[in-house]
């Protein structure tokens, strides 16, 4: 049970690393296109010509596919609760971050807020812009998918009495009967 909790817990930490560093990117892409340079706190730094946002769009598809690949292969020699605990409260935070940033935004009528509301600076202003990031959905709905594959696993796994690894250390098959 310990073991689950833990693993739940870093699913929440990977969460909120992941909005944070995706908010963090997709409010500095926004910024190049525009021609402005934003600092840490995401205030207005400097004028610049505006570039298309090519390193912040690769810098947040290798964090998609970081989060991706520790959702997968973090907990892969672990039972599949624990799997689970990761994959759900992984996928539970974000669904509600990348929500909550929607709401806000369709409730101010605006995609694109000004460098003076008080809602763009720090973490506040990452968190709003990862709701318009196609990266961040797209990473809830594989987060997802890997949920339900797992709840299909653990359930057919209980269904069959299958509880692991044999005693040889090979997987055992399991019906996908239910």
């Amino acid at each position: 049970m310990r073991s689950r909790v833990s693993w739940a817990v870093g699913g929440a930490f990977l969460s909120f690393a992941y909005v944070a560093v995706v908010g963090f990117l997709t409010l500095r892409m926004i910024g190049v296109r525009g021609g402005a340079v934003l600092g840490f706190d995401n205030s207005l730094v400097a004028i610049t010509t505006p570039r298309p946002g090519v390193l912040e769009s690769l810098g947040t598809t290798v964090v998609s596919c970081v989060a991706l690949l520790v959702l997968i292969f973090a907990a892969r020699r672990r039972p599949l609760a624990d799997q689970l605990a990761l994959r759900l409260s992984f996928a539970a935070l974000t669904l509600l971050q990348i929500a909550v940033s929607s709401i806000v935004q369709i409730r101010t009528h605006s995609l694109v807020r000004g460098p003076d509301d008080e809602l763009t600076s720090w973490w506040g202003g990452w968190l709003l812009k990862v709701g318009i990031n196609p990266a961040a959905h797209l990473t809830l709905a594989v987060s997802i998918f890997l949920v339900v594959t797992t709840t299909l696993v653990l359930r057919a796994q209980r269904h069959t009495g299958a509880a692991g690894p044999s005693s040889d250390g090979h997987a055992r098959s399991v019906s996908w009967r239910t």
